[in-house]
């Protein structure tokens, strides 16, 4: 491989770059020089030093307490910052409390909130001075321009939907091929704001991409987050359509109360920590993936998508991750 530098990059960048190549085609340096890199990616995982993890945001998380357990989201206000703003404000105000995901399509998102509000409704909720301090309906922020790049780490392979992809501070991101506009993902997990046929119609629909990757909604929705922890409790919530159509979903999959993450009380916060998506241990979880090691691996693929590589999280407590 031949690698010509510009004469104006420096030295620290030039080894970046190299290391940033290393990993990418599953190499990594040993006081012996370069080796194929063997571990899994649970083996790369368990073995993350600490530096490689970050707490989550108690600020700009969300906890979702449902009947059968809690559910945390971590919302990226850097990718939409007013859907963050916004819905913690309303969580405050306590209009998500004693609601119900009302729409549960199995393979493809679980919706929440208020059951469809009328403009009249909105109206007079909007107008209360007891009630709101959010908007009920507010600007879609499908995507967000910034002029200097984001600290981007790139899956480097084609992807049909976006110039680029790759995973900024703990999310799966598109970007333009300026790299000017950035958008979240929809992925498992993802955490995004529902709409009518109008962009601007968004405010209290809350969704969770419950199946696979669902991408042909990325820049059609409002993406602003993830399930961090508790999918098990999303999944596990009724269907509202099965083979013989629609159905009743009166007094079921009840949202009992949202909660700003620094809102709730200090044992009740759950010591959760994000693997950091600019780390080493992250690119080389990445290299892992596209090649998947171990005995029972018997072909590599030196493919990976962009939604399969799942965000580790893991308790402090007990330093045992999760892909979640």
């Amino acid at each position: 491989m031949k690698i010509l530098f510009n004469k104006v990059l420096s030295l620290d960048s030039a080894l970046n770059l190299l290391l940033l190549i290393f990993v990418s085609i599953g190499l990594t340096l040993s006081p012996s020089g370069l080796t194929k890199n063997s571990k899994t990616p649970y083996e790369i995982i368990a073995k993350a030093p600490d530096s490689a993890w970050r707490p989550i945001n108690l600020e700009q998380s969300l906890y979702i307490t449902l009947e059968t357990g809690i559910v945390v989201v971590e919302m990226a206000t850097q990718f939409a910052p007013n859907h963050v703003s916004n819905t913690k404000a309303l969580v405050r105000a306590g209009v998500f409390n004693n609601t119900s995901f009302y729409r549960v399509i199995d393979g493809f998102v679980a919706q929440g909130g208020p059951v469809e509000l009328s403009e009249t409704d909105k109206s007079q909720a909007e107008s209360s001075t007891k009630t709101y301090t959010g908007k009920l309906t507010i600007d879609a922020e499908f995507t967000i321009a910034s002029e200097i790049p984001f600290a981007f780490t790139p899956l480097n392979g084609f992807d049909g939907y976006a110039d680029e992809v790759g995973y900024v501070g703990g999310y799966a991101a598109g970007r333009s091929k300026d790299k000017k506009t950035n958008w979240l993902l929809h992925c498992y997990g993802a955490f995004a704001m529902g709409r009518a046929n109008e962009a601007n119609s968004g405010g209290t629909e809350l969704y969770i991409v419950i199946g696979s990757a669902q991408r042909y909604l990325d820049r059609n929705t409002t993406v602003f987050g993830r399930v961090i922890a508790g999918m098990e409790h999303i999944q596990a919530l009724q269907r509202s359509t099965n083979l013989s159509g629609p159905v009743n979903m009166s007094g079921k999959n009840k949202i009992i109360s949202i909660q700003v993450g620094s809102d709730v009380k200090g044992q009740q916060q759950l010591p959760l920590q994000i693997m950091k998506t600019d780390s080493d241990s992250f690119r080389a979880l990445i290299a892992s993936r596209k090649n998947r090691r171990g005995e029972w691996f018997l072909h590599q693929h030196d493919y990976i998508d962009v939604c399969s590589v799942a965000i580790p999280s893991r308790l402090i407590n007990n330093k045992k991750a999760t892909n979640e």
